[in-house]
């Protein structure tokens, strides 16, 4: 394994070939490298290759990753925040077992109750699209939702975390209404309607509202989620009401010992991560990692540069360590300081098709990262559903060629980024615009939000390797 190791960069690197077999290949034998000694920084990695994955390879990778976390985290504070994690980035791959393991740690681990049931409240609040998230969130809803509306956890201001028992059934509510998968929404249903029922204990002054939520389903046409609806109902009735707090206690924690979290350091507990507003500017750490994951690898979260065009200081709320820093909190509303917009196009007269319709329209041209030579143009296209393409147009000005060249990107938990392969993988000297890569966007605030990217480009240039980070924004209005 020693002799692997040296090879360590090269053998991650090959996560990104094109050839399915080299890839997969690839992961088996990243996996086999992790151990205690390096699991912060090979997580750090896996999970930087599973925001640019292609969604037939993402199972296979969340799997290894959970896998690697349960058998080598360092405490379970960590295993938490890196599970977490990997459900946002790609929750709907993660599979019902490792979900499942997941309670069962948290709910093997009563020190962090609090601490777990408040990050998944705000992860969820900010995106309900990742299946997994949304499920184990739900069920620690329903558990330790006592927790989350007590008034007794503490940010990091040291102020007390304020969330009501409305705004926990509001949260449900939205879940109800917009499931993470739609074919596979009785399942959710069904998660919601165990989580109701517990919290008419922990959320006493809710229990009309949950009456009410429940009646929903008392006459689904899904048998299971009808026959739970039902059931739930009842224990509502005045017949059960000295049994009721007996029969909704929490679920008894498994004696087998769960993956050896038991036997691990708790970790620290306190919540440092509430969304709050941006604090003074920070001093960049010289981040080098797609998404600067360095608050995962309990480190400091780098500033976003506002312009694309390299680092600058921005504000930003430094995270505490512990790794409690959320994975796409420097995308996110929460906390990152918003882009700097740049000059608006002049509004283009919208073209109609014969029968009245808007054509897709697509807006000026903007430099989104422009160093040592390279230039990337962004060209964003609103279209016609109200995704947003991007053809990013990359340009060699230097004498020399370009070579290995990828192009990654990421973007807030509530725009969803499919991109395409890149045309080519070398930038040839003095040229523009030979090689493009496609990325749609599906912003699911509907343009409240704006669009940005954070984004890191990697490429060989006279023999030494060349790595560059920045972030764009200023997108049009609604995109």
């Amino acid at each position: 394994q020693q002799v692997m190791q040296r090879h360590r960069n090269t053998i991650i690197d090959c996560l990104k070939d094109p050839d399915i077999s080299i890839r997969k290949r690839a992961l088996d034998v990243t996996y086999a490298l992790v151990d205690e000694a390096n699991i912060k920084s090979m997580t750090k990695e896996l999970l930087n290759y599973l925001l640019v994955a292609e969604a037939d390879f993402k199972e296979e990778l969340c799997s290894k990753i959970c896998m690697a976390v349960e058998k080598f985290s360092p405490n379970r504070r960590w295993q938490i925040d890196t599970l977490i994690k990997v459900m946002c980035l790609g929750g709907n791959f993660v599979k019902e077992a490792q979900r499942e393991k997941f309670c069962r740690v948290v709910a093997a681990t009563p020190e962090l109750h609090s601490y777990t049931v408040i990050k998944l409240y705000f992860n969820m609040k900010e995106s309900l699209s990742q299946e997994a998230l949304v499920h184990v969130g739900v069920w620690c809803l329903g558990e330790f939702g006592d927790h989350l509306v007590s008034g007794k956890a503490v940010g990091p201001d040291n102020q007390p975390i304020r969330v009501t028992p409305g705004d926990v059934l509001d949260l449900l509510y939205d879940v109800v209404r917009k499931p993470p998968t739609a074919e596979r929404a009785a399942g959710t249903h069904c998660l919601v309607t165990a989580a109701l029922i517990k919290l008419v204990t922990r959320c006493p002054s809710e229990f009309e509202k949950i009456r009410k939520l429940l009646r929903k389903f008392d006459s689904s046409l899904h048998v299971d989620l009808q026959q739970r609806s039902c059931e739930f109902l009842e224990i509502l009735g005045a017949d059960w009401e000295s049994h009721r707090a007996g029969i909704l206690d929490r679920m008894p924690v498994p004696e087998k010992e769960i993956g050896g979290a038991e036997t691990r350091d708790i970790g620290d507990a306190s919540i440092d991560e509430v969304p709050r507003g941006p604090v003074g500017p920070v001093a960049p750490p010289g981040g080098k990692d797609l998404l600067d994951l360095n608050d995962l690898l309990d480190g400091q979260a780098a500033p976003a540069s506002a312009t694309g065009t390299g680092t600058s200081t921005s504000a930003y709320p430094a995270t505490g360590a512990g790794g409690g820093g959320d994975l796409l909190d420097l995308l996110d509303g929460a906390g990152a300081a918003p882009a700097a917009p740049s000059a608006p196009a002049p509004p283009a007269p919208v073209a109609l098709d014969i029968f009245g319709a808007p054509e897709p329209m697509g807006a000026a041209a903007m430099v989104a990262f422009e160093k040592n030579g390279l230039k990337v143009t962004f060209h964003p296209r609103k279209e016609a559903d109200g995704s947003v393409t991007v053809l990013a147009k990359f340009s060699n000005s230097l004498s020399v060629p370009m070579t290995n060249f990828v192009f990654e990107a990421a973007v807030p938990k509530f725009v969803t980024l499919t991109m395409q392969p890149a045309t080519g993988q070398i930038l040839p000297p003095n040229t523009a615009d030979l090689v493009t890569q496609s990325m749609s966007c599906v912003n699911s605030s509907n343009g409240e939000k704006a669009l940005i990217m954070k984004l890191r480009i990697g490429y060989v240039c006279n023999g030494a390797p060349v790595q560059e980070m920045g972030q764009v924004g200023g997108f049009p209005a609604g995109y």
